[in-house]
């Protein structure tokens, strides 16, 4: 639950779409020049969630979110004070970007590191993120109009704060120990093949392997989870930035993006406990079955009753994807390591997101609808076998 709460209260990144007609008004600039805020906050959140990661395996996440309690509250104070792009940067583009950034790595590092049902886990604490956006959004939209922007950000800032000591409160107040047991069938073959080998270490023993190179059944799995995480992201993201152009009718991008959103969350419900029923491989080849029947319904422009149910699939697929990959991450690496190294595979989806949208704006700019979607089906196909190699590899 404080993994949950902690993930909730790092999710106002994603409603920057909700404040950016209101700063473009009152530090008189044009709303395209404000994209470079959410730029850095994306880039600094893929850090955050990089450097989140590798301190969740040696801090306790209770400090973690105390730290993060910090950043959120003085990013949005930023916000709130800020009368010109640059305090703007600073305040939501770093500040706010890198603290949220760290939550998330925590909140996933204690889901994802659970003894038993962790794809419920998982899926509990992610959709806690998607969700926050979801029920922000409309909260932070009537702020504006009732206390205008310094008096949101700065309720924002209280009101976040508050959620995310709450979270300390109920999050473990002592650091992971090193000598985790491998979670699952990858990373017994990456031990030798023996389900027994890391109980049968000494404390010394592990911490010696832990300094030794990692194992190359490991090492390939954490390369083929980051292609895939990157790859299977991709389509989703370009469509959360192009959400009208994909439906075919600009009139239609509220119910675009609203459809898209709830796919996301319904997408991150469903995925963890059904892994945990089926496993994660028959999960994820799933999902890319899922991504390619959206794409090609896509594919033919202006066709608003094919697009909207393809868009809540492609929402729904990013959504699963963003739960399976964590719980894989958990199955190919020691405990001990699982923050550090979903940190890494999570860097996968800040390349994606940073790349995928300004590609796409161009591709379909010179070459028009049918290509784009045509490239993005491409990258269905990789990503597919990206799958492919995830679950070869997870095989004991």
């Amino acid at each position: 639950m404080g993994a949950a709460l902690l993930d909730v209260a790092v999710s106002p990144l994603f409603i920057w779409s909700t404040f950016t007609d209101v700063l473009s008004r009152e530090l008189a600039v044009a709303t395209p020049s404000l994209s470079v805020v959410f730029a850095v906050a994306l880039a600094l959140f893929t850090t955050g969630v990089l450097v989140g990661g590798r301190l969740a395996d040696a801090v306790p996440p209770r400090s973690l979110a105390l730290v993060t309690a910090a950043g959120v509250v003085a990013g949005l104070v930023l916000c709130a004070l800020a009368s010109s792009v640059p305090v703007l940067l600073l305040g939501f583009g770093v500040v706010l970007g890198l603290a949220t950034g760290v939550g998330y790595g925590t909140a996933v590092r204690v889901a994802g590191t659970v003894d038993s049902r962790r794809g419920r886990a998982v899926a509990l604490v992610v959709s806690a993120y998607a969700a926050g956006a979801v029920v922000l959004a409309p909260i932070a939209a009537w702020l504006l109009g009732a206390v205008g922007r310094a008096g949101t950000f700065l309720v924002l800032a209280a009101g976040l704060g508050l959620v995310l000591l709450g979270a300390a409160v109920l999050l473990p107040g002592a650091a992971a120990t090193r000598d985790g047991a491998r979670a699952g069938p990858a990373a017994a073959a990456a031990n030798g093949g023996s389900a027994d080998a890391a109980s049968a270490d000494s404390s010394a023993g592990h911490d010696a392997a832990d300094r030794s190179a990692r194992p190359v059944t490991a090492r390939h799995s954490v390369g083929a989870l980051w292609v895939l995480f990157s790859l299977g992201s991709l389509p989703a993201l370009v469509a959360f930035a192009h959400a009208g152009e994909f439906a075919g009718d600009p009139a239609l991008v509220v119910a675009a993006v609203a459809l898209l959103n709830a796919g996301n969350v319904i997408g991150r419900l469903v995925a963890g406990p059904l892994a945990d029923v089926v496993g994660y491989p028959m999960m994820l080849h799933g999902t890319a079955f899922v991504l390619l029947v959206a794409l090609l319904a896509l594919l033919p422009d202006g066709m608003p009753m094919l697009a909207l149910p393809a868009l809540f699939a492609l929402g729904a697929q990013y959504g699963a994807l963003s739960v399976l990959t964590p719980v894989a991450t958990a199955d190919a690496v020691p405990a001990a390591r699982f923050g550090t190294t979903y940190g890494v595979v999570f860097s996968g989806w800040g390349v994606a997101g940073l790349a995928g949208p300004v590609a796409a704006a161009a591709l379909v700019t010179h070459a028009g609808h049918a290509v784009l979607v045509g490239a993005l089906a491409g990258v269905g196909v990789c990503a597919w076998l990206a799958v492919s190699w995830v679950t070869r590899l997870s095989t004991p």
